[in-house]
């Protein structure tokens, strides 16, 4: 089994060396690469991404340069590049548990499994606020935590979704369902779980499957929950809408 690895960066040339750090410190001998697609940064992410490649010359990482601005034009074009039997994907302010790649191939070695997903936890550059909400509020943060249980999305009393912060899929099945729309900014991952649902694909959020997202500063205010939460609903909005236009995912896929 291949591995092939997205990860869409714009203008993050501070945290991106951890990032492909934690991909070049995978406990897993199989083939795996990294391929980092850079959606015109202007801060000298390509410097930053050079010296990552000459740090871990052993590292399989392949740079691209996307110059169409959006997240979804980025990963489409990482996925174009990819050959190999699954995409997988994260982002370039987290790093990967050692063991990522190792869990990843211990899944997709059953071929029922079509696509999965795992926790984002935390990785705190400040102490949490106290009046940040406990619980409901995990995406304005990109966290994600669905529980101790590896469970199947989509069946009954199981809400986790697929998102694009730590998520693979197979290469067959991105084949069948198409890129990544380019429609809804902030909402592309939530669109492509839709229809990975509705063309049957099975998949399982696995508890083992772990990365960790830097949390800044600025996240830590109640304006910037206030701004997300506002642009999210309007996007997630307009997305369901397209969604349910589509019709339900068939009963297989539950």
């Amino acid at each position: 089994m291949r591995i092939d690895v997205v990860m869409p960066t714009y203008n993050r040339a501070s945290l991106i060396g951890p990032a492909i750090g934690s991909f070049a410190a995978s406990t897993w001998d199989g083939a795996a690469r990294l391929i980092v697609v850079d959606n015109n940064s202007g801060d000298g992410t390509r410097a930053a991404v050079e010296a990552a490649q000459a740090a871990h010359p052993a590292a399989a990482i392949h740079y691209l340069f996307e110059p169409q601005q959006g997240r979804a034009h980025a990963l489409n074009r990482g996925i174009a590049e990819a050959d190999g039997d699954v995409v997988a994907f994260y982002d370039d302010d987290e790093r990967l548990a050692p063991d990522w790649l190792s869990v990843l191939a211990e899944e997709f070695a059953d071929p029922a499994v079509g696509f999965l997903g795992g926790p984002v936890r935390p990785d705190w550059s400040a102490a949490a606020p106290g009046w940040m909400p406990k619980a409901g509020y995990g995406g304005v943060l990109s966290l994600v935590n669905n529980g101790p249980d590896r469970r199947r999305y989509g069946e009954p009393g199981f809400k986790g979704m697929l998102i694009g912060a730590n998520a693979a899929i197979r290469r067959s099945v991105l084949r069948d369902v198409g890129p990544f729309t380019q429609e809804f900014q902030w909402a592309e991952d939530r669109e492509m779980f839709g229809r990975l649902l509705r063309a049957g694909a099975a998949g399982y959020y696995v508890p083992r499957l772990v990365v960790y997202h830097h949390v800044p500063p600025k996240r830590l205010t109640k304006d910037y929950f206030r701004h997300w939460v506002h642009a999210e609903g309007r996007t997630n909005g307009s997305a369901l809408r397209t969604m349910e236009a589509a019709g339900p995912p068939p009963r297989s896929a539950l």
